[in-house]
């Protein structure tokens, strides 16, 4: 378990959220890696895309796996001049303390949250354990209960 990970489960567990971190001995960077290691449909598995607006405003945008996050909407929804602009790895890292192929919207207070409807729609789903070995197993209820968040159409 790398330091980024730890941190989401120390997050989860003195938070007590009811989410369970799993650990895969195989890369789940990618929607496909996630859906071929986990063995779970690409409906249950959600992307955390990290953008940064023009006045530096931190955004996750959570969206399905199979869908892209449209820097368009986000930029709409938070009626901004400029559409915000991926965030780089390195970006990510210092403003969420999670990997690149790990991002999840937990424990990163600064970030204005962004979830897509359509996951909503889903009973559980999974989505990043801070690293590109974790995946967290969250129902939707729970992750409502616990990110502050808009619901808005973020996907392509």
């Amino acid at each position: 378990m790398t330091k980024y990970s730890q941190r989401i489960k120390d997050w989860l567990y003195e938070e007590n959220i009811e989410a369970e971190l799993l650990t895969f001995n195989r890369s789940v960077h990618s929607a496909e890696e996630a859906v071929a290691v986990s063995g779970q449909p690409i409906e249950r598995i959600t992307k955390s895309i990290v953008m940064i607006t023009q006045v530096g405003t931190l955004v996750i945008a959570m969206v399905p796996a199979k869908n892209r996050a449209s820097t368009k909407r986000v930029g709409k929804f938070l009626k901004l001049d400029e559409r915000p602009r991926i965030a780089s790895a390195k970006e990510i890292l210092k403003h969420t303390g999670q990997q690149v192929g790990g991002n999840s919207p937990f424990n990163v207070p600064n970030a204005k949250i962004l979830i897509d409807p359509k996951i909503l729609e889903e009973d559980w789903i999974l989505t990043g354990g801070g690293d590109d070995r974790h995946l967290v197993k969250i129902s939707t209820e729970e992750l409502k209960r616990i990110i502050d968040y808009s619901e808005v159409r973020v996907r392509k």
